[in-house]
């Protein structure tokens, strides 16, 4: 008789190559992270075009997903370990990150994703794991990515914060103090790259798995896919950065 009991398709097992309570912790620095960024102001009031874009892209990945990937050649012995065709997920996020640049905003677009994904697809069974799955393994450090760049994601320029200018009317304005560094649009693509690529591996295998299938990957299994898949990402990350840069530029005028 099994000893795992099971509730709308979610297994009660605790039995993860990631512990509870680490899981708990991490939740825990995010929520404490954006409540920082919302102190700081740093998390900003989206515009009605913001919400225009979170909804498009979300059904854009919806298309992704369940219509031109499963069209994609896989070759097994290949995508068991480097799921290229991430990396049309990878661009949809890296453009809602690019076009919108406020925290949240992937946060955001991943629960409309799910919630068409349920409505049109998959089904309400399981929920709300779902939602907290797409939100914390990836979606969530996207955004906490974004509280570092902000509405820079995705060119060159990096804010320092910002200075006291006296004009030559002899008033006192603030203006926000900007560097350029060649080649951070990349950097940013890599990252997103990344952090997407290991999620399934990684918050997947190694712990969301084991609610959803009733049993756990080994621990070794967990770690060397999770390596693999980052080496993916950084892949994926330098092929996207591209063509994040050039549609940003077209749709925003900003480079």
């Amino acid at each position: 008789m099994s000893s795992t009991a099971v509730w709308n398709g979610i297994h009660f097992d605790m039995n993860t190559v990631i512990p509870w309570w680490v899981i708990a912790i991490y939740v825990l620095i995010i929520a404490l992270l954006l409540l920082y960024g919302w102190r700081k102001h740093l998390l900003s009031s989206y515009r009605t075009v913001d919400y225009v874009y979170m909804g498009l892209l979300a059904a854009l990945l919806v298309i992704w997903n369940f219509f031109i990937s499963p069209l994609i050649p896989k070759v097994s012995a290949v995508t068991s370990w480097f799921y290229y065709p991430d990396i049309g997920e990878i661009i949809i996020l890296l453009l809602a990150a690019s076009l919108i640049g406020k925290p949240g905003t992937v946060m955001v677009t991943m629960f409309i994703y799910t919630l068409l994904s349920d409505i049109f697809h998959y089904g309400f069974g399981g929920e709300p794991f779902w939602f907290i799955y797409e939100i914390i393994a990836y979606a969530a450090m996207l955004d906490l990515y974004l509280l570092l760049r902000g509405k820079y994601f995705g060119t060159n320029n990096q804010a320092l914060g910002k200075k006291e200018v006296k004009t030559e009317q002899g008033e006192v304005r603030t203006e926000e103090r900007v560097i350029t560094i060649p080649g951070l649009f990349v950097i940013d693509s890599v990252i997103g790259g990344i952090i997407v690529a290991i999620a399934y591996p990684f918050f997947y295998h190694g712990f969301f798995a084991t609610f959803v299938e009733g049993y756990s990957y080994t621990t070794n299994y967990v770690l060397t896919n999770t390596l693999v898949s980052l080496a993916g990402g950084v892949i994926m990350g330098l092929v996207s950065a591209p063509f994040v840069a050039y549609i940003r530029k077209v749709v925003t005028g900003v480079y």
